[in-house]
Parts: C-alpha cells; sequence; structure tokens
C-alpha cells in the first residue's frame, strides 16, 4: 500500500511537471506571436497614436527645458567651405532654361585688373593668415573677395575668413587692433538690449559670445566683449550664397533658396521684425498653419525684410526663414522669400539687428 502511494505521489508530480512546461511553452508561444504580428498592428491603433504623440509632446517639454536651461547658442561655425553638392546642389529643374537656374556659370565676368588684384590681396592675406596676423588677412581676403576670385580661391578664401571670424568675432577672445571689438563695463541701469543696441547687434549676440545664460542678469561693473555692427548680408543669385558681413568685412556664408522664375526681387532691404516659430499666412491665400506644426514652411525663424532700394522698393510680405524642404536650398523654388537651412536661419536671426542690418540682393 505504502508502495502505490509513493508510485502515484511521483506519478502526481510528473504530471505536475509536465503541465508547467506545457504552460511555459504556451506562454513563450503566445508572447512570439504578439510580438511578430499583434505589436505592429496596436502600436499603429488610435490609442496606441495617442501614445506616440503623449511621449514626443513629453519629449518636446523636456527640450525645451533643456533648451531653456542650456547657457546659450554657439556661434562658433564648423562649416570650412561651401560645396556644389549635397542639399544645395545647382540641379536644373526638367524643361527649365539653365540661363533662368541662376547656376554659377552665369556670374558675372571680372576684368583683367580686377582679377589681379583679386590674386595679390589672396596671396597676401593668405600668407598673414600664415603667420598668425589674423587681422591683416581678414582685412585683405575679404577685399580679395569682392575683386573676384576664382571658384578655388574663392572656397579657400571664405573657409579662412569663417576660421578668422571665429577666433576674433564669435567667441570672447579680444585680440590687440581688432578695430570691431572692444571691451565695455555694464553701467548701473544697463541692459543687454540697450547695450547691443548701441553698438547695432543683437543682445541674443553679446550673451552668446560673453557666455551669458541669462540676458537679465547683468550686473553693473561687470565686464563684457562687445562688437561694433551691424551685420549685413549680400545675397548672389547666380550662385544661391548669401554673405555676411561685419560692417564691410566677410565673416560668415551660407546657402540659401530663392523664389521660381525671378520672383525673388533684387534690390537693398532692412531687417524689421523677427520671429521665433512664426505662424504662416499663405500670401496666396489657403489655410493657415501655426508655430510648431510640422507641415509649417518657415520652419522656426522669420526675419522680415523691408524694401528701400531697387526693385525691392515697396515690396511686401518678403522674409528670410527656414524650411521643411532641405532640397530646395540652392535652388529657384520658393514664392520669393530666402530660404535657409533651419540651423543656419538660426544663425544668422542671432546676427541680424531689426531697423539696423542691411540685405542686398544682387541682380542675376
Amino acid at each position: 500500500m505504502a508502495r502505490r502511494k509513493r508510485n502515484s505521489s511521483r506519478n502526481n508530480r510528473n504530471r505536475g511537471n509536465g503541465v508547467w512546461v506545457a504552460g511555459f511553452i504556451v506562454t513563450a508561444f503566445g508572447v512570439w506571436v504578439y510580438a511578430q504580428f499583434l505589436s505592429p498592428v496596436l502600436e499603429d491603433s488610435p490609442q496606441a497614436s495617442d501614445a506616440k504623440v503623449s511621449k514626443v509632446d513629453s519629449a518636446k517639454v523636456a527640450s525645451a527645458e533643456s533648451a531653456t536651461r542650456s547657457s546659450v547658442p554657439k556661434l562658433t561655425s564648423v562649416r570650412p567651405e561651401i560645396s556644389d553638392g549635397g542639399a544645395g546642389r545647382h540641379v536644373a529643374e526638367k524643361g527649365a532654361n539653365p540661363a533662368q537656374q541662376g547656376l554659377p556659370e552665369n556670374a558675372p565676368q571680372r576684368n583683367d585688373e580686377d582679377r589681379a588684384k583679386a590674386q595679390k590681396l589672396f596671396a597676401i592675406g593668405m600668407q598673414a593668415n600664415a603667420k598668425g596676423d589674423l587681422i591683416t588677412a581678414r582685412e585683405h581676403l575679404t577685399d580679395a573677395v569682392k575683386f573676384g576670385l576664382s571658384h578655388s580661391d574663392l572656397i579657400e578664401a571664405r573657409a579662412a575668413l569663417t576660421r578668422i571670424g571665429n577666433e576674433t568675432i564669435f567667441g570672447p577672445t579680444i585680440i590687440d587692433g581688432d578695430p570691431f571689438v572692444s571691451r565695455y563695463t555694464i553701467q548701473s541701469g544697463d541692459s543687454l538690449g540697450k547695450v547691443a543696441n548701441k553698438y547695432s547687434v543683437t543682445d541674443d549676440f553679446l550673451a552668446a559670445i560673453n557666455g551669458i545664460a541669462n540676458k537679465n542678469r547683468i550686473r553693473a561693473g561687470q565686464n563684457i566683449k562687445v562688437v561694433h555692427g551691424p551685420f549685413n548680408a549680400k545675397i548672389d543669385p547666380t550662385t544661391f550664397v548669401m554673405d555676411i558681413y561685419l560692417q564691410d568685412t566677410l565673416v560668415r556664408h551660407y546657402k540659401v533658396g530663392l523664389g521660381e522664375h525671378g520672383s525673388t526681387p533684387p534690390g537693398r532691404w532692412k531687417v524689421g521684425d523677427k520671429i521665433e516659430n512664426p505662424t504662416y499666412h499663405p500670401p496666396r491665400g489657403g489655410k493657415i498653419i501655426l508655430a510648431d506644426d510640422p507641415e509649417n514652411p518657415l520652419g522656426e525663424r522669420w526675419i522680415k525684410l523691408i524694401g528701400i532700394a531697387g526693385k525691392a522698393v515697396g515690396q511686401t510680405s518678403y522674409g528670410i526663414h527656414g524650411t521643411i524642404e532641405p532640397d530646395s536650398i540652392g535652388r529657384n523654388k520658393s514664392m520669393g522669400c530666402v530660404r535657409m537651412h533651419n540651423e543656419d536661419v538660426a544663425e544668422v536671426f542671432t546676427y541680424l539687428a531689426t531697423d539696423k542690418s542691411i540685405v542686398d540682393i544682387n541682380e542675376e
């Protein structure tokens, strides 16, 4: 009898183990089926979409908080040059006349005297740069660009001027003999905006180069670096390049997109109001697109342009802004505004000062 009981108990345990093993296999198979088939379907459901939006919104809030806590925008460019490849490549539209595309080949030709001057200035500037005489190099290389360099020398000159700008203008360093910078002591009653207006730059720019985390927290007796502005911009429709000048000295360059069918009026413009996260009001009518909407074609920056000379006079609703179509940079694709890569227009937004800065758009 005792033996029969022991055998029965052993059989019960074996059956229990078998049930447990079978249950484990079924559960594992169920998990595999969910991962392979049900999970993707459920993730596309409205409830899952709402959860994704919630996660995205939380990420946006965290990102915004992080941005608020971060010290200041970085203005030191690592851009060595502008190439003709990538998103800024000059690509003629199907069926379009290349002469209307504003390609580099259509750039105005310089005479022999100007080219000789440019080459001489370029050589002197590069020699000065090699010797560490950045102020002399900056002056001569800028003049060389104005007289007209070959394409390869122009790329090299712009790259050198960007590096020089990083060391002399867009950081806290002050080099002796630099006519564009000086040291300023904050006075009682000063605000960073008031100081910036005095020097025709923006308070965001002064905050950035001085590492000031909060523009509203400066103190009397505090010494800061100031730059004698204004910054101005010149746009060449034949190469889709925007050069940024500090007064009349070249310090930056960017790729831009312009209006189709010659709809970007050439001439002189003054910088008007600047808006972060703008709402888009279609100039030809249509749906208004709110800020932060991924379909907003203006990106996150809008710099209003006010026409004051040339064919720009009397023109309205033009500006410089970001884009949700990066492939349009380097092409005539907009309704007439100047498009930029979003990270580039964020920098230019910091440089150009309302009612102070000038934007010249050349004739094609």
